[in-house]
């Protein structure tokens, strides 16, 4: 029997909505290639699921019984989905018209390139950063420092500007909301690091990156278009430090340390814990000048002071 020429894993994140319409579109859009659909259950409450079973038969499903993280849900799928090209999709994601069939047929052609990523849309039709330069030590103290308004293009220079053109590009890695990886470079680099990211953040990069370290490109295709609402997947909690950003931040520590070794590793470390009298400064300022809620300034340093207290931490992850 032959393979078919896709397979798109999705996971279910009890958002019915979100998913249904990712669903629809995905189904309505892709006319082309022939794929099949994979949705992870993620352990939720069901809401929607059998609704969805109904208006989409084609799609197979399997379910958790306890919550996982992003690269364990996908992990599912990667591991035993037949074909040559798989997708790690998110839920909440809008499919413009021949998305998939111009990421196949952009894979296809470029049998050198082992992951591809799509042109990233927010839901105001502007373009989302989605295509990348590599990740360096610089880039990480520009992101979690507040600067000033004349700096703020620092923040901005991992970003590749080929996600702002309409060529075809070889890139350091892309976002991992849509990210299709050949059969044969799967086999090669193995599935998204389910230690160095156990709940969500930066498996994208380290996959992309490990793809790189195996020969093979990562590419960013601007035919295939698709909104992304953005993490609407994941709802923060109303108090208390940001657990997502603490998160992000945490994977960020455990990928130099993979990828760069220990000294990268002290120095991001230094970056982290280094840069809280900084951003505390900033934000009371903000606070004394009524530009911050006195919510929002607990709210964002405490986040701050967790991710300090990584950088003390004698192991991370």
């Amino acid at each position: 029997m032959k393979k078919p020429d896709l397979a798109i894993s999705i996971v279910n994140h009890s958002n019915p909505e979100l998913l249904h319409d990712c669903l629809r579109t995905l189904f309505q859009t892709t006319k082309e290639c022939t794929f099949e659909v994979w949705v992870v259950d993620n352990a939720t409450d069901g809401r929607g699921v059998e609704a969805m079973r109904r208006d989409f038969p084609q799609v197979r499903w399997l379910f958790n019984t306890e919550r996982k993280g992003f690269s364990a849900n996908h992990n599912q799928v990667l591991s035993q989905a037949q074909a040559r090209h798989i997708c790690v999709f998110n839920d909440d994601t809008i499919v413009h018209e021949g998305a998939f069939d111009a990421l196949v047929r952009f894979m296809d052609e470029h049998p050198q390139v082992g992951m591809a990523g799509s042109r990233l849309l927010n839901a105001d039709g502007t373009v989302q950063n989605s295509a990348f330069r590599e990740m360096t030590l610089a880039s990480a103290l520009f992101d979690i420092c507040f600067l000033p308004r004349p700096l703020h293009f620092l923040k901005e220079l991992h970003i590749d500007p080929a996600q702002y053109g309409y060529e075809q590009a070889r890139v350091n890695w892309v976002l991992g909301a849509c990210i299709v990886v050949r059969e044969e470079c799967l086999r090669d680099v193995g599935l998204l690091d389910e230690q160095l990211s156990p709940w969500g953040n930066t498996e994208d990069t380290d996959w992309c990156v490990r793809a790189g370290k195996a020969g093979w490109e990562v590419a960013f295709c601007p035919e295939a278009v698709i909104t992304h609402l953005t993490s609407r997947s994941f709802r923060p909690s109303a108090s208390g430090p940001d657990k997502v950003r603490v998160e992000l931040w945490r994977t960020r520590l455990a990928y130099f340390r993979k990828h760069h070794g220990r000294l990268h590793e002290q120095l991001m470390r230094l970056i982290l814990v280094g840069t809280l009298p900084w951003n505390s400064f900033v934000l009371t300022q903000s606070l004394l000048r009524r530009r911050l809620s006195a919510a929002e300034y607990k709210r964002q340093l405490s986040t701050f002071l967790r991710i300090s207290e990584m950088g003390l931490r004698a192991r991370v992850g």
